[in-house]
């Protein structure tokens, strides 16, 4: 990917469980290999699969035919209970046994992704908005701070902040991936 995207799911990523990321990422090509697919696992109250990251991504990969994951490396120390996911569910309903040679641990959702590659691109914070939910419209600088690590964004109209509110602060993209049909699951 050579230029930011007009829409995408943000995310920081890192060590996770006491695994590095570079393990991580190396698992993770394991499991493409062994089912075409990935299960990114995340957790947390932003980017319900079910209520914002499944529309989001549906109505832009409508306008512009595909939709992304990017990631952000940050020095993390989360250190989840490691309870492995049994079963996947696109719609909250029916549940499905994860795919073979899948693997997530620690969470209570997935991004589904195709090959996840490196690569640096530059994100200006003021540029993009949340997309759906509650806060949308926020820019992304005024969003992601704090514990805040992951949004739905998109070029569309900054509404909630006056010019000398915006956080101007650029972020550094590492990694991404095209997430895949349904986008993203419930996990249990």
């Amino acid at each position: 990917m050579k230029q930011l995207p007009d829409a995408f799911i943000f995310m920081k990523v890192g060590t996770h469980a006491g695994e590095s990321f570079e393990s991580i990422l190396a698992r993770k090509q394991a499991e493409y290999d062994a089912a075409g697919r990935i299960f990114w696992g995340y957790g947390g109250s932003v980017c319900h699969p079910l209520t914002q990251v499944q529309p989001f991504a549906r109505r832009h990969v409508g306008e512009a035919g595909s939709i992304y994951l990017l990631m952000e490396y940050i020095n993390s120390q989360a250190d989840p209970e490691l309870h492995p996911a049994q079963e996947f569910s696109v719609d909250g309903v029916n549940w499905e046994p994860m795919p073979e040679g899948v693997e997530v641990t620690g969470s209570k959702y997935a991004l589904v992704l195709d090959e996840i590659q490196p690569g640096e691109l530059e994100l200006p914070s003021d540029q993009y908005s949340v997309g759906v939910g509650p806060s949308r419209g926020k820019t992304a600088g005024e969003y992601i701070r704090g514990r805040v690590d992951k949004a739905c964004l998109s070029r569309e109209v900054v509404a909630s902040a006056t010019p000398e509110d915006v956080d101007r602060e650029v972020r550094k993209i590492t990694h991404a991936a095209k997430l895949k049909d349904p986008f993203a699951v419930l996990l249990r």
